[in-house]
């Protein structure tokens, strides 16, 4: 493994050069409801107990998935906006529990996944409350009923298939970090580590689905007051206009969290990969992950510039017109707003790297191992917030 230092007071200056290697923007548009959706999810998560103290609030605060969920969303408000971040928010949270050891145990993450399926099986109407399944788990229920009541069935159905193709890309993570996942003729086939992605495109196709963007879009139809018939969602050239969203979002990640990632030493990342099979300097492998977006994001482009002809020529109506518009939108939205977050948020410059440097975890990210110290903080009071982030 190659090795890399980075001196913190160095790290933002290394961000910013990275980012301006994409030749798409990086979104400012953010919805007038992000700072009422800011309080909204911290009193939301920490009614559940996913935070021990204010020292906990103040930290997650400083990451300000507020601001990704206002972008991602910027013409939505209300309750709306309110649910869209609580919906960014629970991934991180959930997200961080597979930093530590919990990543590394296929068995107990395996468990931990049906434990959130199961959930999503609930009846509506008479799923359990209350279970003492603890924070994370009883958040989860909470969300899935909001975002799900009222949806047409077409919908629901999608939303959920998204969200275990999301769910399952966690054990799989955890058998190729323990390098045993199974393998065709039991060969890796690239020279390189055991349990390693085998290459840019083997971890892409996995963090297609770890990234969680495909949820976050569903959420583009609800708030438009639109659902889009499964041919159209899942034909040419939507289907894979939301692939190439996927990647943007991958490649634009994969270089933002990069410092972070080399501090941990997770493998899933798309440029540690490149530099492991290419060699040479790390920034080689960042320029040619750079380039892959670009150049996915150019297409993305260029094929919504062809959409209208194509509706019309299929005879679409106008109202299907608009709603594909919109939709269009939403996966723009969220590959540019991806990067005008990565470049605002604490998670990844040097507080970021440094909270997760050393073996260190984020304060709620062992809820599935230390519920019950954390649940006998529910009914705390919660400590205001400050007019910014406000970083640990």
């Amino acid at each position: 493994m190659h090795t890399h230092a980075s001196r913190p007071h160095t790290r933002r200056t290394a961000l910013l050069r990275r980012a301006a290697l994409f030749d798409f923007p990086a979104s400012t548009d953010l919805s007038p409801g992000t700072e009422a959706a800011r309080h909204h999810t911290i009193q939301w998560l920490s009614r559940f107990g996913v935070f021990e103290d204010r020292a906990s609030v103040a930290e997650y605060d400083a990451l300000r998935f507020d601001v990704l969920a206002g972008l991602f969303y910027p013409r939505a408000s209300g309750a709306e906006l309110d649910l869209g971040n609580d919906l960014v928010g629970w991934y991180f949270v959930f997200d961080d529990q597979f930093d530590g050891e919990l990543g590394c145990r296929p068995e107990a993450v395996a468990r931990l996944v049906a434990a959130v399926v199961r959930i999503t099986e609930e009846d509506e109407e008479h799923g359990r409350a209350g279970s003492g399944d603890g924070p994370l788990l009883e958040s989860f229920r909470d969300l899935w009923r909001r975002i799900n009541s009222g949806r047409p069935r077409v919908w629901r159905d999608r939303f959920r298939h998204h969200w275990l193709e999301y769910l399952h890309s966690y054990h799989r993570e955890a058998l190729e970090r323990t390098g045993t996942l199974p393998r065709a003729g039991g060969e890796d086939g690239t020279g390189g580590e055991a349990g390693a992605p085998r290459s840019v495109e083997a971890v892409l196709a996995l963090r297609r689905h770890s990234i969680g963007v495909q949820p976050c879009l569903d959420l583009n139809e609800p708030f438009g007051g639109y659902t889009l018939p499964p041919a159209l969602h899942g034909g040419f050239p939507l289907a894979r206009m939301r692939e190439a969203t996927d990647d943007v979002v991958v490649f634009t990640n994969d270089i933002a969290s990069l410092d972070k990632e080399l501090a941990v030493g997770d493998v899933h990342n798309s440029v540690i990969v490149q530099w492991e099979r290419a060699g040479g300097e790390l920034e080689d492998a960042v320029r040619h992950i750079a380039d892959l977006a670009n150049a996915r994001y150019r297409w993305f482009e260029e094929t919504a510039a062809r959409l209208p002809a194509l509706l019309t020529e299929a005879g679409a109506d106008p109202d299907t017109h608009q709603a594909v518009a919109r939709y269009v939108d939403g996966m723009r939205y969220v590959m540019t707003g991806n990067l005008g977050w990565s470049l605002r948020t604490a998670r990844y410059d040097e507080r970021g790297t440094e909270a997760v440097s050393g073996g260190r975890q984020r304060p709620w990210a062992q809820l599935t191992g230390a519920q019950e110290p954390v649940r006998a903080g529910r009914g705390a009071a919660l400590p205001p917030l400050s007019g910014g982030s406000r970083p640990r």
